[in-house]
This record gives structure tokens, sequence and C-alpha cells, in this order.
């Protein structure tokens, strides 16, 4: 459930962006709960998969997959989609995990290279402070008001929300046969680009 409402709330913050401008404020604060989401999904697979190798390998192929349609739709950002941010936050704690906190000085390599975004850091809040919520919530309103105050975006404070729904929603699976169900969010990822490029 918690990747649903993920992918529900990015395609609605991509929609809003594209073709539904005059009600960007709604759809992009619903948007905003998105990227948290998806950061708790990619905790929570570095906790229980059963072969990271394989994990890291199919998210690799969706990000390398997305880049040029990425790159179609937002030609003027010049970085790498946000898939990537996720994929390195994950490589980040498995060589945490293996070497300490070390392997955070990467972090600041691939930031400052504009390689990945600083919503970086809230794989790590999530990662850390998981098992304590306020904590966390108290971390995800700090780093957004940091946003905010870099960006101008009102719609960003909308973020921290997104911690209620971590602790309130199950991760339930998909109605659908098992193989597609396993790859269902691989393929929507790009999907869902590819259709707003047709779209437009």
């Amino acid at each position: 459930m918690i990747k649903l409402i993920a992918f529900i709330t990015m395609v609605i913050d991509h929609s809003a962006i594209f073709f539904f401008p005059e009600h960007e404020l709604i759809m992009r604060s619903l948007g905003a709960l998105s990227f948290p989401l998806f950061a708790y999904f990619i905790t929570q697979g570095l906790k229980y998969t059963k072969d990271l190798q394989l994990y890291i390998i199919a998210l690799v192929t969706c990000a390398c997959v997305t880049q040029p349609l990425f790159n179609i739709l937002f030609p003027d950002l010049y970085r790498l989609n946000d898939l990537y941010t996720l994929l390195f936050g994950l490589i980040i704690l498995v060589l945490y995990e293996r070497y300490g906190f070390q392997a955070f000085y990467l972090t600041l390599l691939l930031a400052l290279a504009n390689v990945v975004s600083i919503y970086i850091f809230i794989v790590f809040a999530i990662y850390f402070l998981h098992h304590r919520p306020v904590h966390l919530l108290g971390a995800m309103t700090a780093f957004y008001l940091l946003v905010y105050h870099l960006s101008g975006a009102p719609y960003v404070l909308f973020g921290p929300a997104s911690v209620f729904l971590m602790y309130a929603t199950r991760v339930t699976p998909l109605p659908l046969p098992g193989i597609i169900q396993k790859y269902f969010y691989y393929l929507a990822y790009p999907g869902h680009f590819l259709i707003i490029i047709l779209c437009k």
C-alpha cells in the first residue's frame, strides 16, 4: 500500500507540472509525500530483501531506462532522475553497514557533483530514525523547512505528513499475478514518464 500511495502521489505531482499548473499547490502538496514514501520502501527493501544484488540491479536498470525520458521532460534540470538518489542512498547504507560512517563521505561527493539531490538525506533519516517516530517527524520537518527556505515552494512543507503514512499503512500486495506484481513498479516508473511524453 505504501508503494501504491507513493506512486499515485508521484503521478499527481508530475501531472500538476505538465497539465494542471492552475492546481499546482494542492496537487504538488500531495506529490511531496511520494519521495519520502519511496525512501521508506528502499530502507525496508534493504532490511528484508532476499537478494540484495538482484534488488540493486533492478533499481539500476529502472533508473537507466528512465533517464532518457526524464531528460525529455525536464531538459533544464541537468541531473539524474530521483531513482538514482534512492539507489545511491541504498548503496551508501549498504556500505555503512559494512564499513561504518566513512561511507557517508561518498554522499557529500555525490551531492556536490549534482549526481544526487539533497533528498538523499531523507533515506538516511528514515533508516536511522524509523524506530523513533517523533524524532523522525522532527528531522523531516527541519529538512523540509530548509528545502522551503532554499526553494520558496510552499508545497514541500507537506512532506513531513508522509511520516504518519509510514506508520499507518501496511505493505500489502497488489491484486496481480506474482511475477507482474514483483516488477510492476519497475515498469510503472518509466512508463508514467512515457505516457506524459505521449500526452504532451
